[in-house]
């Protein structure tokens, strides 16, 4: 970790960015920032908000790195950028070795996030250090604004690194061309999560619930708040709390319920206009989230309806959702799904976020009927990029703006939602069902329910658990939780099992009926070590005071 902290040092220079959503006139009319020197930058509240939009940049993950990239080592998604690398823990092969990589972390979701994170970090701690030399005299309560935000932003960098490596050192100095050594021991996971929630408790006592329009996408009350209830969600699970604490479990439901009850949120649209809550930018569900513009190229995270649409309309299928993530998609009426019953039509009369999270065969979409059926447009026997169709006969359709044409305009406005009070209910139907409120945990549970246009569930005790559960897998698919829920409650292995995929033949000559068989397209393997990251070798071997994960040589 010494040589990311004295690299950022050394390498010290801001890159004006486009932020969208945060970025002002102002900021975006100054020349660029690396011909200034560092003295320069934290005396000019203008240069420090450029500093602070990086920082932004580097702490939000979307899309491939924050969502598809890990469904695709669980058992929602199949990873068509098996070029680089996507794949390594759903084949069992991460390693302290492998985990640096030649490729941008947006292109790989399982590589550089301890180098990236705590690079960021420097930052933060850069900016917390040289703060107190801005001008404030007509800029104090911009100033105090960003302070707020960067606690929110290192509060959120160290959750990432705690869900993935488990209890981290915690740096708050500055490190410089002239520290040479690192001797910084690992904090546990109950005093690593103490340190989060003290910098969101400085976040939150500083920012405002809302701001205008200019400054959509900048950290608020809410969100500070909305990263409490995820941490002490975790903290309270069954993997963390090990002796069952019901103190955990109050304090997670309060973390939900404090966000709940600012008022500030509800839930955005019907069963008939899902998908908006992701194409509609800073909706009233959404509580933090990430735009990106359509005129800047942003490295992957832009050209996101290309990537994820068939290869039959010239997209890339990058993210194929696996066929018992199809099947756990309900019927209509709540009962499971079941081919003894479905067989003939498996896609008619199933829960309405069906329809709008998977394109299956047939689904209405640009003007035709996807076709993946054998010999179909967007089938592996395509004439048109058959490299790029989906390997599974499904692609996502979840946070795909069907009316853009990304072939006459490649790069895309879109936006990766980090909160929605959809989860924020579900955290508290959890919290309130373990501590025995099966009311309170039914009530919020069946609001995310009627949004969909599902039956109310009734379950109580275990079942009203297992309902949660399954609710988090449909209304939260591809947004980045289910691998983690599924360590956090200690069944990983669940969604290590091999991928499966769906073969449709036609059985008639329109290619209007057909037979359907489940296939195994991709064998994994499952290694219990995988709880947690390996931290990478040459870290390890840097500090004799940092510990490696269990079970990595």
């Amino acid at each position: 970790m010494i040589c990311v902290m004295k690299k950022i040092y050394t390498i010290f220079s801001l890159t004006l960015l486009f932020f969208t959503g945060i970025s002002c006139k102002k900021v975006l009319d100054l020349q660029p920032t690396s011909s200034f020197s560092t003295n320069t930058v934290w005396t000019d509240p203008a240069l420090i908000q450029v500093f602070v939009n990086q920082i932004y940049k580097e702490s939000v993950f979307a899309f491939k790195d924050g969502g598809f990239g890990w469904g695709s080592q669980t058992d929602e998604l199949y990873s068509n950028f098996n070029w680089c690398n996507e794949n390594t823990y759903i084949l069992g092969q991460a390693t302290p070795d492998n985990q640096g990589s030649s490729f941008p972390l947006n292109y790989s979701s399982t590589l550089n996030y301890w180098t990236t994170l705590y690079s960021t970090i420097q930052k933060t701690n850069q900016f917390f250090q040289n703060v107190v030399q801005a001008d404030t005299v007509g800029h104090g309560a911009q100033l105090n604004n960003m302070k707020g935000e960067v606690h929110f932003l290192r509060a959120l960098c160290y959750f990432e690194l705690l869900k993935r490596f488990g209890g981290v050192p915690l740096i708050t100095k500055v490190y410089t061309v002239n520290d040479n050594t690192f001797n910084e021991s690992r904090a546990t996971w109950d005093q690593t999560r103490d340190f989060i929630l003290a910098d969101i408790a400085a976040a939150a006592a500083i920012l405002p619930k809302t701001y205008s329009s200019a400054d959509y996408g900048k950290a608020t009350l809410g969100a500070a708040l909305a990263l409490k209830s995820r941490l002490l969600l975790y903290a309270a699970s069954p993997t963390y709390n090990t002796g069952n604490d019901a103190s955990r479990w109050q304090a997670a439901s309060d973390a939900a319920k404090a966000v709940i009850d600012l008022g500030q949120y509800s839930l955005h649209g019907n069963s008939s206009t899902y998908n908006t809550i992701f194409t509609d930018f800073f909706n009233s569900e959404v509580i933090f989230s990430r735009v990106f513009s359509a005129t800047v190229q942003e490295d992957r995270y832009n050209t996101l309806y290309r990537d994820l649409s068939p290869n039959g309309y010239n997209g890339y299928s990058a993210y194929n959702v696996l066929e018992q993530m199809v099947e756990d998609f309900d019927m209509a009426d709540g009962t499971p799904f079941s081919w003894a019953n479905s067989g003939t039509n498996p896609y008619q009369n199933r829960d309405p976020r069906f329809y709008a999270d998977i394109l299956y065969n047939g689904a209405p979409f640009q003007g035709r009927g996807a076709q993946f059926y054998e010999g179909g447009l967007d089938s592996k026997e395509s004439s048109l990029s058959p490299w790029n169709a989906s390997k599974t006969g499904y692609t996502m359709r979840k946070m795909v703006d069907e009316s853009y044409n990304f072939n006459i305009q490649p790069y895309s406005a879109c936006q990766w939602v980090s909160f929605r009070l959809a989860e924020i209910y579900l955290n508290y139907a959890e919290a309130q069902a373990a501590l025995g409120n099966s009311g309170q945990a039914l009530l919020y549970l069946n609001k995310i329910r009627d949004r969909a246009g599902m039956p109310a569930i009734t379950a109580t005790g275990a079942a009203l658990t297992d309902a949660i559960r399954h609710e988090r897998r449909i209304e939260l698919c591809f947004e980045g939780h289910r691998y983690f829920d599924l360590r956090r409650w200690g069944i990983a292995e669940i969604g290590s099992k091999d991928g499966l995929g769906i073969t449709i033949t036609p059985t008639s000559p329109a290619n209007t009926s057909f037979t359907y068989k489940v296939v195994t397209m991709q064998k994994r393997t499952w290694v219990p070590s995988f709880y947690y990251y390996p931290i990478p070798r040459k870290e390890i071997q840097i500090n004799p005071n940092l510990k490696q994960n269990p079970n990595y040589n």
